[in-house]
Protein backbone atom coordinates (compact mmCIF):
# COMPACT_ATOMS: atom_id res chain seq x y z
CA UNK A 1 0.00 0.00 0.00
CA UNK A 2 1.21 3.41 -1.14
CA UNK A 3 2.14 5.53 2.03
CA UNK A 4 0.51 9.09 2.17
CA UNK A 5 2.36 11.58 3.36
CA UNK A 6 0.67 12.86 6.81
CA UNK A 7 -1.03 9.55 7.08
CA UNK A 8 -2.36 8.93 9.73
CA UNK A 9 -0.49 11.30 12.05
CA UNK A 10 -2.67 14.69 10.30
CA UNK A 11 -5.66 13.09 11.20
CA UNK A 12 -5.72 15.18 13.82
CA UNK A 13 -6.30 17.93 11.33
CA UNK A 14 -9.04 16.82 9.37
CA UNK A 15 -11.69 17.96 10.44
CA UNK A 16 -10.22 21.46 10.47
CA UNK A 17 -8.91 21.16 6.98
CA UNK A 18 -12.36 20.31 5.79
CA UNK A 19 -13.83 23.48 7.04
CA UNK A 20 -10.92 25.44 5.25
CA UNK A 21 -11.50 23.68 2.35
CA UNK A 22 -15.07 24.44 1.92
CA UNK A 23 -13.98 27.96 1.86
CA UNK A 24 -12.93 26.99 -2.01
CA UNK A 25 -14.89 28.30 -5.14
CA UNK A 26 -17.34 25.58 -6.44
CA UNK A 27 -14.97 24.11 -8.82
CA UNK A 28 -11.84 24.80 -8.05
CA UNK A 29 -8.76 21.98 -8.12
CA UNK A 30 -5.56 21.68 -6.36
CA UNK A 31 -2.36 22.00 -8.08
CA UNK A 32 0.78 21.28 -6.08
CA UNK A 33 3.31 23.07 -7.33
CA UNK A 34 6.42 21.13 -4.99
CA UNK A 35 6.80 17.32 -4.40
CA UNK A 36 9.82 15.03 -4.50
CA UNK A 37 10.23 11.41 -5.66
CA UNK A 38 13.46 9.11 -4.94
CA UNK A 39 14.76 6.90 -2.53
CA UNK A 40 18.40 8.09 -2.24
CA UNK A 41 18.60 11.37 -0.58
CA UNK A 42 20.96 11.44 2.01
CA UNK A 43 18.28 13.35 4.75
CA UNK A 44 16.43 9.73 4.16
CA UNK A 45 13.24 11.13 3.06
CA UNK A 46 11.93 8.38 0.62
CA UNK A 47 8.90 9.11 -1.78
CA UNK A 48 7.32 6.83 -5.00
CA UNK A 49 5.03 8.05 -7.13
CA UNK A 50 1.91 6.03 -5.86
CA UNK A 51 3.47 7.92 -2.38
CA UNK A 52 2.52 11.48 -4.10
CA UNK A 53 -0.36 10.12 -5.29
CA UNK A 54 -1.57 8.84 -2.73
CA UNK A 55 -1.23 12.06 -0.39
CA UNK A 56 -3.04 13.80 -3.61
CA UNK A 57 -6.22 12.13 -2.87
CA UNK A 58 -6.05 11.50 0.89
CA UNK A 59 -6.43 15.50 0.91
CA UNK A 60 -8.78 15.44 -2.20
CA UNK A 61 -6.20 16.79 -4.69
CA UNK A 62 -5.84 16.16 -8.08
CA UNK A 63 -2.36 16.90 -9.45
CA UNK A 64 1.34 17.84 -8.64
CA UNK A 65 4.42 18.63 -10.30
CA UNK A 66 7.09 16.85 -9.39
CA UNK A 67 10.90 16.46 -9.42
CA UNK A 68 14.09 14.25 -7.88
CA UNK A 69 15.16 14.40 -4.63
CA UNK A 70 18.59 14.65 -4.12
CA UNK A 71 20.62 11.98 -5.40
CA UNK A 72 24.24 11.77 -4.83
CA UNK A 73 24.75 9.43 -8.09
CA UNK A 74 23.73 12.26 -10.61
CA UNK A 75 20.76 13.53 -12.01
CA UNK A 76 19.60 11.79 -15.29
CA UNK A 77 18.64 8.54 -14.47
CA UNK A 78 16.23 9.96 -11.86
CA UNK A 79 15.06 12.63 -14.20
CA UNK A 80 14.06 9.66 -16.55
CA UNK A 81 12.29 7.91 -13.71
CA UNK A 82 10.48 11.33 -12.88
CA UNK A 83 9.45 11.34 -16.75
CA UNK A 84 8.44 7.93 -16.89
CA UNK A 85 6.21 8.32 -13.77
CA UNK A 86 4.45 11.43 -15.26
CA UNK A 87 3.40 9.46 -18.44
CA UNK A 88 2.17 7.20 -16.35
CA UNK A 89 -0.24 9.30 -13.81
CA UNK A 90 -3.00 9.84 -16.24
CA UNK A 91 -1.89 13.28 -16.44
CA UNK A 92 -1.83 13.54 -12.45
CA UNK A 93 1.96 14.32 -11.89
CA UNK A 94 3.88 16.58 -14.05
CA UNK A 95 7.86 16.70 -14.10
CA UNK A 96 10.23 19.31 -13.53
CA UNK A 97 14.00 18.50 -14.31
CA UNK A 98 16.00 18.85 -11.51
CA UNK A 99 19.63 20.27 -12.88
CA UNK A 100 23.08 20.05 -11.01
CA UNK A 101 24.84 23.08 -12.59
CA UNK A 102 28.22 22.39 -11.18
CA UNK A 103 28.05 19.06 -14.12
CA UNK A 104 29.48 19.54 -17.05
CA UNK A 105 26.25 18.63 -19.18
CA UNK A 106 23.78 20.25 -17.29
CA UNK A 107 22.27 22.42 -20.10
CA UNK A 108 22.65 19.53 -22.18
CA UNK A 109 20.28 17.40 -19.71
CA UNK A 110 18.24 20.54 -19.39
CA UNK A 111 17.55 20.28 -23.16
CA UNK A 112 17.24 16.66 -22.91
CA UNK A 113 14.38 16.96 -20.55
CA UNK A 114 12.46 19.45 -21.97
CA UNK A 115 12.16 17.36 -25.14
CA UNK A 116 11.41 14.56 -23.15
CA UNK A 117 8.49 16.51 -21.14
CA UNK A 118 9.57 18.18 -18.66
CA UNK A 119 7.33 21.27 -17.99
CA UNK A 120 10.79 23.29 -16.24
CA UNK A 121 13.37 22.86 -13.83
CA UNK A 122 14.36 22.55 -10.22
CA UNK A 123 17.55 24.36 -8.97
CA UNK A 124 18.48 23.69 -4.96
CA UNK A 125 22.01 26.03 -4.14
CA UNK A 126 22.16 23.91 -1.06
CA UNK A 127 21.82 20.38 -1.54
CA UNK A 128 23.52 20.40 -4.79
CA UNK A 129 26.40 22.85 -3.68
CA UNK A 130 26.16 25.82 -5.62
CA UNK A 131 26.29 29.79 -5.42
CA UNK A 132 24.88 32.24 -7.03
CA UNK A 133 25.02 34.02 -9.16
CA UNK A 134 26.53 31.22 -10.77
CA UNK A 135 27.10 31.30 -15.28
CA UNK A 136 25.33 27.66 -16.03
CA UNK A 137 22.25 29.05 -14.04
CA UNK A 138 22.08 31.86 -16.12
CA UNK A 139 22.17 29.23 -19.20
CA UNK A 140 19.23 27.56 -17.79
CA UNK A 141 17.65 30.36 -16.92
CA UNK A 142 17.58 31.88 -20.31
CA UNK A 143 16.77 28.32 -22.03
CA UNK A 144 13.57 28.65 -19.86
CA UNK A 145 12.97 32.31 -21.01
CA UNK A 146 13.06 30.82 -24.26
CA UNK A 147 10.57 28.07 -23.47
CA UNK A 148 8.43 30.11 -21.63
CA UNK A 149 8.70 27.26 -18.76
CA UNK A 150 9.01 27.26 -15.19
CA UNK A 151 12.28 27.52 -12.81
CA UNK A 152 11.31 26.31 -9.26
CA UNK A 153 14.68 27.42 -6.86
CA UNK A 154 14.84 26.48 -3.54
CA UNK A 155 14.58 29.35 -1.24
CA UNK A 156 14.86 28.08 2.33
CA UNK A 157 17.53 28.94 4.49
CA UNK A 158 21.22 29.76 4.07
CA UNK A 159 21.32 30.70 0.32
CA UNK A 160 23.53 34.27 0.12
CA UNK A 161 22.38 36.69 -2.65
CA UNK A 162 19.28 33.98 -3.82
CA UNK A 163 16.61 36.79 -3.94
CA UNK A 164 19.23 39.42 -5.90
CA UNK A 165 20.06 36.76 -8.50
CA UNK A 166 16.74 35.55 -8.89
CA UNK A 167 15.34 39.62 -9.42
CA UNK A 168 18.02 40.10 -12.40
CA UNK A 169 17.35 37.00 -13.80
CA UNK A 170 13.72 37.32 -14.12
CA UNK A 171 14.38 40.76 -15.39
CA UNK A 172 16.46 39.65 -17.91
CA UNK A 173 14.65 36.60 -19.01
CA UNK A 174 11.05 37.32 -19.02
CA UNK A 175 9.98 34.18 -20.71
CA UNK A 176 11.36 32.13 -17.92
CA UNK A 177 8.79 31.93 -14.86
CA UNK A 178 10.65 31.83 -11.76
CA UNK A 179 9.27 30.29 -8.14
CA UNK A 180 11.00 30.50 -5.20
CA UNK A 181 10.17 27.89 -3.01
CA UNK A 182 9.39 27.92 0.83
CA UNK A 183 7.39 31.07 0.89
CA UNK A 184 10.80 32.69 -0.01
CA UNK A 185 11.80 32.62 3.54
CA UNK A 186 15.76 33.33 2.66
CA UNK A 187 14.62 36.61 1.08
CA UNK A 188 11.13 37.66 1.98
CA UNK A 189 11.94 40.31 4.08
CA UNK A 190 13.33 42.21 1.06
CA UNK A 191 11.60 40.41 -1.74
CA UNK A 192 7.69 41.31 -2.44
CA UNK A 193 8.20 44.52 -4.03
CA UNK A 194 10.16 42.87 -6.94
CA UNK A 195 6.81 40.54 -6.76
CA UNK A 196 4.31 43.89 -7.71
CA UNK A 197 6.97 44.87 -10.12
CA UNK A 198 7.82 41.69 -11.94
CA UNK A 199 5.19 39.49 -13.68
CA UNK A 200 7.23 36.12 -13.99
CA UNK A 201 8.37 36.09 -10.14
CA UNK A 202 6.15 33.68 -8.47
CA UNK A 203 6.63 32.31 -4.38
CA UNK A 204 4.73 28.47 -3.32
CA UNK A 205 3.65 27.85 0.04
CA UNK A 206 5.54 25.21 0.81
CA UNK A 207 6.58 26.47 4.44
CA UNK A 208 5.15 25.39 7.85
CA UNK A 209 5.63 28.17 10.16
CA UNK A 210 2.66 31.00 10.36
CA UNK A 211 4.30 34.11 10.77
CA UNK A 212 6.13 33.25 7.40
CA UNK A 213 3.21 32.56 5.54
CA UNK A 214 1.57 35.25 6.89
CA UNK A 215 4.62 37.33 5.88
CA UNK A 216 3.93 35.91 1.83
CA UNK A 217 0.06 36.50 2.09
CA UNK A 218 0.74 40.15 3.26
CA UNK A 219 3.43 41.17 1.09
CA UNK A 220 2.79 39.54 -1.95
CA UNK A 221 -0.19 39.65 -5.13
CA UNK A 222 -1.66 36.81 -4.48
CA UNK A 223 -1.85 36.20 -8.21
CA UNK A 224 1.90 35.35 -7.35
CA UNK A 225 1.34 32.94 -4.96
CA UNK A 226 1.22 28.98 -5.64
CA UNK A 227 0.13 26.28 -3.59
CA UNK A 228 2.77 23.65 -2.84
CA UNK A 229 2.89 21.05 0.07
CA UNK A 230 6.87 19.98 -0.64
CA UNK A 231 5.52 15.73 -0.20
CA UNK A 232 7.13 13.63 1.06
CA UNK A 233 8.64 15.98 3.48
CA UNK A 234 4.97 17.53 3.99
CA UNK A 235 1.46 16.57 4.34
CA UNK A 236 -0.98 17.69 1.96
CA UNK A 237 -3.60 18.51 4.66
CA UNK A 238 -1.77 19.89 6.59
CA UNK A 239 -0.16 22.43 3.77
CA UNK A 240 -3.72 23.03 2.10
CA UNK A 241 -4.98 23.79 5.56
CA UNK A 242 -2.26 26.47 6.18
CA UNK A 243 -2.40 28.16 2.66
CA UNK A 244 -6.31 28.40 3.53
CA UNK A 245 -5.98 29.66 6.48
CA UNK A 246 -3.35 32.31 6.10
CA UNK A 247 -4.63 33.44 2.99
CA UNK A 248 -8.39 33.97 4.69
CA UNK A 249 -7.06 35.62 7.30
CA UNK A 250 -5.94 38.43 5.34
CA UNK A 251 -8.93 38.47 3.67
CA UNK A 252 -8.62 36.75 0.21
CA UNK A 253 -11.17 34.75 -1.19
CA UNK A 254 -13.18 33.75 -4.20
CA UNK A 255 -10.62 33.83 -7.50
CA UNK A 256 -8.13 34.47 -5.16
CA UNK A 257 -7.87 30.85 -3.41
CA UNK A 258 -8.62 29.43 -6.91
CA UNK A 259 -5.91 30.46 -8.09
CA UNK A 260 -3.46 30.53 -6.03
CA UNK A 261 -4.23 26.40 -5.13
CA UNK A 262 -4.36 26.16 -9.26
CA UNK A 263 -5.18 28.52 -12.04
CA UNK A 264 -2.06 30.29 -11.32
CA UNK A 265 0.49 27.10 -11.80
CA UNK A 266 -1.66 26.19 -14.35
CA UNK A 267 -0.94 29.70 -16.94
CA UNK A 268 2.83 29.71 -15.61
CA UNK A 269 2.95 26.02 -16.86
CA UNK A 270 1.10 27.10 -20.07
CA UNK A 271 3.87 29.88 -20.32
CA UNK A 272 0.80 32.48 -20.16
CA UNK A 273 0.74 35.85 -18.18
CA UNK A 274 0.22 36.05 -14.50
CA UNK A 275 -4.04 36.17 -13.15
CA UNK A 276 -4.34 39.55 -12.04
CA UNK A 277 -5.83 38.72 -8.84
CA UNK A 278 -5.26 41.90 -6.65
CA UNK A 279 -2.86 43.78 -4.53
CA UNK A 280 -1.00 42.51 -1.41
CA UNK A 281 -3.26 42.69 1.00
CA UNK A 282 -0.93 44.71 3.31
CA UNK A 283 0.22 44.10 7.35
CA UNK A 284 -2.98 45.58 8.26
CA UNK A 285 -5.06 43.87 7.09
CA UNK A 286 -4.29 41.31 10.37
CA UNK A 287 -5.14 43.58 12.87
CA UNK A 288 -3.44 44.12 15.98
CA UNK A 289 -1.38 41.12 17.63
CA UNK A 290 -2.43 38.95 20.66
CA UNK A 291 0.68 38.65 23.23
CA UNK A 292 -0.25 34.90 24.84
CA UNK A 293 -1.45 33.62 21.21
CA UNK A 294 2.12 35.07 20.07
CA UNK A 295 3.71 32.69 23.08
CA UNK A 296 1.71 29.68 21.58
CA UNK A 297 3.07 30.23 17.98
CA UNK A 298 6.53 30.43 20.15
CA UNK A 299 6.08 27.32 21.96
CA UNK A 300 5.01 25.67 19.04
CA UNK A 301 7.82 26.51 16.71
CA UNK A 302 10.09 25.36 18.86
CA UNK A 303 8.32 22.31 19.57
CA UNK A 304 8.03 21.52 15.85
CA UNK A 305 11.66 22.16 15.38
CA UNK A 306 12.31 19.44 17.73
CA UNK A 307 9.75 16.90 16.12
CA UNK A 308 11.45 17.21 12.76
CA UNK A 309 14.57 16.31 14.47
CA UNK A 310 13.25 13.81 16.79
CA UNK A 311 14.24 15.47 20.43
CA UNK A 312 12.31 15.27 23.30
CA UNK A 313 9.08 17.85 23.20
CA UNK A 314 7.03 17.40 25.84
CA UNK A 315 8.00 20.78 27.44
CA UNK A 316 7.48 23.17 24.69
CA UNK A 317 4.07 21.65 23.98
CA UNK A 318 3.39 21.66 27.63
CA UNK A 319 4.40 25.83 27.79
CA UNK A 320 1.98 26.20 24.74
CA UNK A 321 -1.08 24.34 26.24
CA UNK A 322 -0.65 26.65 29.69
CA UNK A 323 -0.73 29.81 27.18
CA UNK A 324 -4.15 28.84 26.11
CA UNK A 325 -5.52 28.67 29.33
CA UNK A 326 -7.04 32.19 29.17
CA UNK A 327 -9.87 34.10 31.47
CA UNK A 328 -11.61 35.43 28.20
CA UNK A 329 -12.31 31.58 26.78
CA UNK A 330 -11.90 32.35 23.12
CA UNK A 331 -12.80 29.89 20.93
CA UNK A 332 -9.17 29.85 18.88
CA UNK A 333 -7.62 28.92 22.28
CA UNK A 334 -9.93 26.10 22.72
CA UNK A 335 -9.28 24.46 19.44
CA UNK A 336 -5.23 25.18 20.19
CA UNK A 337 -5.51 23.94 23.78
CA UNK A 338 -7.23 20.45 22.34
CA UNK A 339 -4.91 19.90 19.76
CA UNK A 340 -2.06 20.46 22.22
CA UNK A 341 -3.78 18.17 24.47
CA UNK A 342 -4.01 15.56 21.47
CA UNK A 343 -0.40 15.56 20.91
CA UNK A 344 1.27 15.00 24.88
CA UNK A 345 -1.28 12.63 24.97
CA UNK A 346 0.50 10.74 21.51
CA UNK A 347 3.75 11.02 23.30
CA UNK A 348 2.84 10.02 26.28
CA UNK A 349 1.57 6.76 24.85
CA UNK A 350 5.44 6.24 23.03
CA UNK A 351 4.45 7.56 20.28
CA UNK A 352 7.51 8.92 17.90
CA UNK A 353 7.26 12.97 17.81
CA UNK A 354 7.32 13.20 14.40
CA UNK A 355 3.66 11.40 14.61
CA UNK A 356 0.80 13.20 15.99
CA UNK A 357 2.92 15.57 18.44
CA UNK A 358 4.39 16.86 15.38
CA UNK A 359 1.22 17.72 13.45
CA UNK A 360 -0.37 18.92 17.09
CA UNK A 361 2.71 22.01 17.12
CA UNK A 362 2.12 22.34 13.21
CA UNK A 363 -2.03 22.99 13.45
CA UNK A 364 -1.46 24.79 17.27
CA UNK A 365 0.68 27.34 16.11
CA UNK A 366 -0.94 28.16 12.69
CA UNK A 367 -4.40 28.58 14.76
CA UNK A 368 -2.85 30.46 17.45
CA UNK A 369 -1.12 32.79 14.27
CA UNK A 370 -4.32 33.62 13.42
CA UNK A 371 -6.48 34.05 16.11
CA UNK A 372 -9.13 35.88 14.36
CA UNK A 373 -10.42 33.76 12.01
CA UNK A 374 -12.83 30.84 13.76
CA UNK A 375 -14.01 28.57 11.43
CA UNK A 376 -14.56 25.61 13.64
Amino acid sequence: MARAPGSPYDDLLRPLHAAHAAALPAGAEWFDAHTHIGHDDPDGFQAAPEDLLAGLDRAGQQRALVFPSQEPAGYPPANDRVLAACADSAGRLQALARIDPNTPDALDEARRCLDGGARGFKLHPRSDRFALPHPVVEQIVALAGEARCAVLFHAGRGIPHLGESVVHMAREHPGARLILAHAGISDTAWIAPYARELPNLFFDTAWWQVSDLLALFVHVPPGRIVYASDMPYGSPVYHSLAFLRCALAVGLEGDALRGIASASLERLLAGEDPLELGPAPGAERLGPRDVEFERVVSHCSVAANLCFREQPVDEPLALAQLACHRADEHPVARQVGALLAAGREALADGEDPRGTAMYAALGAQLLAGTPALDLG
